[in-house]
């Protein structure tokens, strides 16, 4: 066999294994490049692991899907990059995506020389329907409603970087030190502290594009508006109320509060919560911190309080998280 046989029939039995999605592993080593790609089924998702690396010509896998999924892909290094090689969507290293199609059909395109280390996770509607609408009884957020309704949407494009939160549960899903029975529910929960987080930071970019526009927010405002946003990010261990962000940035109140809204689908107050409860996860796995403690470090009097908080916006109770679960 030829070198552009055996490319021709590698791309093809990868393109059929991330098609059919069956358990199974594909490992090739060749002179145009090294290839793994690997298949983990549970009863209600799939873990997916690519890690391609092209010699001196590109690569073009065909796979699709014809069933409804929710799928995240983190990028771990490399870049990895789907459709047409010249107008492609692109996850670049260190970042994530979250997507829902119901039906597709898809290209992983790889340049000559290119690197792609990524790791996916499709959800079957078993899995996250009770989860979504859990969160949609407490939540105003219009993305997992869109998802309840198979509304497709991809945010390849308009992918994020994985903060230390993101990181944290990919590895203790990769390092699982556990088998059977015990190793899926083990990677169960921290896929569902992954789709809550995803649904999170997503939920402005995919259900708030149609307000983007508002015309109460001029281009001034919305450059204040992502500085109060990134001041969050770097600051939200600090005490922060509306009426000090608002003298801080030489904002009024509604401005802050309504275009916040507006820009990232949320309040300012929601944001710096979320931003406590997502830090409060990390400690919770990385630290040997007491609840207690914990609820402390991000401004709960009652660990109570940080518990039902917690539990809202992750699905499961902070002792789910301690130490990776254990």
């Amino acid at each position: 066999m030829n070198r552009l046989e055996a490319k021709a029939n590698l791309e093809t039995s990868l393109g059929s294994l991330l098609s059919k999605v069956q358990q199974g592993a594909l490992t090739t080593r060749a002179d145009f490049g090294r290839f793994y790609c690997s298949i983990e089924n549970f009863d209600h998702y799939s873990i997916i692991r690519r890690n391609f690396e092209t010699v001196g010509e590109p690569m073009s896998i065909p796979f699709s899907s014809h069933e409804p999924t929710i799928q995240m892909i983190f990028s771990l290094d490399g870049q990895s990059a789907f459709n047409d090689r010249f107008d492609p969507f692109l996850l670049l290293p260190l970042s994530h995506c979250l997507n829902f199609f119901n039906h597709y059909e898809c290209r992983n395109v790889l340049d000559h020389n290119a690197r792609q280390n990524d790791i996916a996770f499709r959800l079957k509607k078993s899995f996250y329907t009770d989860l979504i609408s859990n969160h949609l009884s407490w939540s105003e957020d219009r993305l997992p409603e869109m998802i309840l309704h198979q509304k497709d949407f991809n945010t390849i494009n308009d992918h994020i970087a994985a903060d230390p939160g993101i990181l944290g549960i990919l590895r203790n899903i990769m390092d699982c030190p556990y088998k059977g029975t015990m190793k899926s529910a083990f990677i169960g929960e921290h896929i569902r502290a992954l789709l809550m987080l995803q649904l999170f930071h997503f939920n402005p970019i995919v259900a708030g594009k149609k307000t983007r526009c508002d015309k109460k927010i001029n281009k001034r405002d919305e450059d204040i508006l992502q500085e109060v946003k990134k001041y969050i990010d770097q600051h939200f261990i600090d005490p922060a109320s509306l009426d000090s962000l608002s003298k801080h940035f030489g904002i009024n109140e509604f401005k802050l509060k309504h275009g916040f809204k507006v820009l990232f689908d949320t309040s300012p107050m929601r944001y710096f919560q979320f931003k406590r409860l997502e830090y409060s996860l990390m400690l919770l796995r990385e630290t040997d911190m007491s609840i207690k403690s914990i609820a402390d470090e991000i401004g709960y009097a009652h660990a109570a309080n940080f518990t039902a908080a917690f539990t809202k916006s992750f699905g499961n109770a902070p002792m789910h998280y301690r130490n990776g679960g254990r």
